[in-house]
């Protein structure tokens, strides 16, 4: 016997949780490999690097944390990937901008790497709205709650009689 459950917004928009943990997924494995193998090839003092790598590990695994709980249907899940999509973000602008004043970051062309970094910033954008939208439905007026257990089966006879109902003719007045 199924629940009597009215329309469950988590349960019914899966797409764009699964949408939104493989794009989580695809920003974390650019924050790990940025991490891992950019960050220590760049000329800085060994302090900023290790603490550049132990953040930047840190946020890649919270990608990997919040695509689980996408994945699983929690709530703290979205709010996780606003977190991370906001600081994704904000290192996105600054690698754009230290790319456009002429930083090699990736030893590539000045246009591929902000390039590059805008991408990052739409695809954060994009799992950002996605993993929002399941948990922040309010229903429409014109949507209709169809309930998503089976209807009752009716109490009436199987031969389809109904009850008759009488009524009786007022007197008349005399």
């Amino acid at each position: 016997s199924a629940s009597p459950r009215t329309y469950d917004s988590v349960r019914f928009h899966r797409g764009t949780r699964g949408f939104a943990a493989f794009l989580t997924a695809l920003n974390g494995f650019v924050v790990l490999g940025a991490t891992l193998f950019v960050v220590p090839s760049l000329p800085l003092q060994p302090l900023i690097a290790t603490w550049a790598v132990i953040l930047g590990t840190t946020l890649g695994i919270a990608h990997f944390v919040a695509v689980v709980g996408l994945v699983r249907g929690r709530r703290w899940a979205a709010s996780l990937v606003g977190y991370v999509a906001t600081a994704g973000i904000a290192m996105s602008v600054f690698g754009a901008l230290v790319s456009a004043t002429g930083l090699s970051i990736f030893g590539a062309d000045r246009g591929t790497s902000v390039g590059f970094f805008v991408w990052l910033i739409a695809t954060y954008g994009i799992a950002a709205r996605f993993a929002f939208k399941p948990f922040t439905f309010t229903p429409q007026a014109h949507r209709v709650m169809a309930p998503v257990a089976k209807p009752v089966p009716d109490a009436r006879p199987a031969t389809g009689a109904r009850k008759r109902t009488f009524v009786r003719p007022v007197a008349a007045a005399a």
